[in-house]
């Protein structure tokens, strides 16, 4: 099974192939919630269109929110969340 950090590159290396490189590239990150829950993040999205994080607090649980949404989406396990993805 893959841990957050695998989770955190693979998304990484995934939004580079698509070329979601502007306006400020891809960007990886670790961040705390206001309460203290660490988690890893991948940002990415195309200059004025689309703009998208992706939080991975663990293997078991990351939250998508794209600027293409008005809600964020939440996943259980990395195959679920490389297909919402793959829709963008």
């Amino acid at each position: 099974m893959m841990n957050s950090e695998q989770i955190k590159e693979a998304v990484y290396e995934w939004a580079l192939s698509k070329n979601f490189t502007a306006p400020y590239g891809v960007l990886e990150g670790e961040h705390s919630t206001p309460k203290g829950v660490k988690y890893k993040s991948v940002t990415f999205g195309y200059a004025r269109t689309l703009d998208v994080e992706v939080k991975i607090f663990n293997r078991n649980f990351m939250v998508v929110r794209s600027s293409q949404f008005a809600n964020s989406a939440t996943f259980n396990d990395f195959n679920s969340l490389m297909k919402y993805l793959e829709t963008l």
